[in-house]
């Protein structure tokens, strides 16, 4: 009974003892990230403030649901977990003094970028570059849609 009992629990300490994953690769083809960058941008640009905190957590659900070996494990704590990361590094990053939250539209603002790549680490995502352009492309498309008011958010519930 022992034996079989180590035999079910061997895959789940293996689990358990792997290291956590790097952050998310930089982008092997700065072109390419800018295109999927642009694309999402242009996607996203009707959309009304709340709706894109919407498209920003179903995309880190996506993100953290990929390769799970438990498909119908809920991701919520992972992609709240993310939102609050990012939020607290974007107003780290953006608004501190004179500097304004906005930034140029279709470029991906290095700020924002680095702040989703740090967010993804914190949770353990398993991102590739095409995630962080795209959800990099939402919450820039966010930050230029809440303008000042970007600085005064505590949560990403609070966006109207």
């Amino acid at each position: 009974m022992k034996r079989l009992a180590i035999l079910l629990m061997a895959p789940l300490a293996s689990a358990f003892a792997q290291p956590a994953p790097a952050p998310a690769p930089a982008p092997t083809d700065p072109a390419q990230f800018r295109a999927q960058y642009e694309r999402q941008y242009q996607r996203v640009e009707a959309l009304r403030p709340d709706m894109l905190v919407e498209e920003l957590r179903l995309r880190v659900e996506l993100v953290a649901s990929r390769g799970s070996q438990v498909g119908a494990a809920s991701n919520e704590r992972r992609v709240r977990g993310f939102e609050s990361a990012l939020l607290q590094g974007l107003q780290e990053a953006l608004c501190t003094g004179e500097k304004s939250p906005t930034t140029a539209p279709s470029s991906p603002a290095e700020p924002v970028v680095e702040s989703v790549t740090r967010a993804a680490a914190t949770q353990r995502l398993r991102t590739l570059g095409a995630d962080v352009a795209e959800i990099s492309a939402i919450t820039q498309r966010l930050i230029d849609g809440q303008g000042a008011e970007f600085c005064t958010l505590r949560s990403l519930d609070d966006v109207q």
